[in-house]
């Protein structure tokens, strides 16, 4: 009986086994840079490719001694504010009737053989050489992004200067539209000193004309330039792309599969349209195995217009980051769809970073791909000491080396991505039914024994009263 039970506890128990290189499909050598105690290294795309699970769980970093290492991911990088440089401008001196104003004159400008022209009427019919400067127009239709403020330029002649001025904007020079009322512009020099204020700030916008004024009765301001300040804009991070054809799908009419071949964090989505002059509603839906339904993820218009030399195209749809591998393309087929041609995918991501403790000897190697293998990554915090963000300047503080990424070589290969016998479940369905088998021939024998002890004896055996 102790020997059964024994086996049984056997069957119900698992044996830890650690992991080693040989239980991974693929590995690709790293090449460690310096002697530091972190290491960074980009995942290159072979890794997406050869991964099984789309958490990145079945990857881990070895040692020379066939040691695994901790390791974490890094945050993905935000993108980044990007100041332009100042673009300079062209401005044209508005004179009148100050007695009128400023917004007594009317403005035309034409633009005729390459050249610019400015016609000003004065309502208060004030002769030319006796007109007064009342301000400046600017001119920012050539601009395509928005701006957040005019850079004044003064003479460089030592008088001080010291007003207030008005900035308007329009787009058709008649509807003017008040950004700054009151803005302090000056000059003031003691000795060696300067003290200078020339940036006119406002809300960041985009306009075709500004106005420059100050009130009547200052003296009039004196420009030598000027130029605007483009507003700050947003840099993405550059992404890597892999580009597919799709395969037409049999089930609708106007429907495309694609297999990205991997698990790729895609956040970027481009359809590259076959013919010119093609305009049509799309949407998109992906899964992660076959056998799963079809997800939602966008639905927008896409559009390839105009001639070779000149092409508009609609810009990257972006997603939230999808680990699946399908993706579904339906057209609505109004319209034409997309013309004849095959339609290709090209989807974009941003290749994640992994940070590991160089602990061991080299070489170290990058393994993946494993259909039995579980998570078993840091987080930042326990893997840099003192890290508290993404927004923390901890990690780039911290002396982190670089490491490259060589060629991929295969490890386990089939082998590793192929699912495993459950054996941990077999031996519990076997051991359920072992108990079962012995519960009930416990049971029958207790029946038995029950049964002999508790049979009459019969009536001629009985004795005589």
């Amino acid at each position: 009986m102790r020997t059964l039970i024994s086996w049984l506890l056997c069957l119900f128990g698992t044996v830890a086994i650690a992991e080693a290189p040989g239980d991974f499909a693929f590995a690709i050598p790293l090449d460690l840079a310096g002697e530091h105690a972190l290491f960074e290294v980009e995942l290159p795309q072979a890794v997406y490719e050869g991964v099984r699970r789309g958490d990145l769980g079945d990857l881990r970093v070895f040692n020379g001694d066939g040691e695994a290492v901790p390791y974490a991911f890094v945050p993905a990088p935000r993108p980044a504010r990007e100041q332009r440089p100042p673009l300079r401008l062209p401005y044209f001196a508005l004179r009148g009737d100050p007695m009128v104003g400023i917004d007594g004159l009317e403005i035309r400008f034409e633009r005729a053989a390459g050249r610019a022209v400015l016609t000003l009427h004065d309502r208060g019919r004030v002769p030319a050489h006796t007109a007064t400067l009342l301000g400046y127009l600017v001119d920012a239709s050539a601009i395509a992004q928005p701006l957040q403020a005019l850079l004044l330029e003064l003479p460089n002649d030592p008088e001080e200067v010291m007003t207030r001025v008005r900035i308007d904007m329009s787009d058709d020079l008649s509807r003017w539209t008040p950004l700054r009322s009151d803005a302090p512009v000056l000059r003031l020099v003691a000795g060696t000193h300067r003290l200078q204020q020339l940036r006119v700030e406002f809300p960041a916008l985009r306009a075709k004309y500004f106005r420059l004024s100050w009130p009547a009765a200052t003296q009039a301001l004196q420009l030598a330039g000027l130029a605007a300040e483009p507003a700050e804009g947003l840099s993405d991070p550059p992404r890597h792309w892999k580009q597919l054809a799709g395969i037409v799908s049999g089930e609708h009419a106007g429907e495309s599969v694609f297999d990205l071949g991997g698990q790729f964090p895609v956040d970027r989505l481009r359809l590259v349209l076959p013919q010119a002059n093609s305009v049509a509603s799309v949407e998109f839906l992906s899964h992660p195995r076959p056998t799963d339904l079809w997800r939602r993820v966008v639905a927008s218009t896409v559009y390839r217009l105009g001639t070779a030399a000149q092409e508009v195209v609609n810009p990257d749809l972006a997603i939230a980051p999808s680990g699946d591998r399908y993706w579904l393309l339906r057209v609505d087929p109004r319209g034409g769809g997309l013309g004849t041609g095959g339609v290709q995918l090209a989807v974009g991501w941003l290749p994640q970073r992994l940070l590991f403790a160089a602990r061991g000897s080299p070489p170290f190697l990058l393994a993946y791909g494993s259909a039995s293998a579980q998570p078993a990554v840091y987080p930042m915090a326990t893997l840099v000491p003192g890290y508290r963000g993404a927004d923390d300047a901890t990690l780039g503080s911290f002396p982190i080396g670089r490491a490259s990424t060589g060629s991929e070589r295969v490890l386990a290969g089939e082998r590793a991505l192929r699912t495993p016998t459950d054996w941990k479940r077999l031996g519990l369905w076997g051991s359920l039914l072992l108990a079962v088998a012995l519960l009930g021939w416990m049971a029958l024998r207790l029946a038995r024994q029950l049964g002999r002890r508790g049979v009459p004896a019969r009536e001629e055996d009985q004795p005589e009263i």
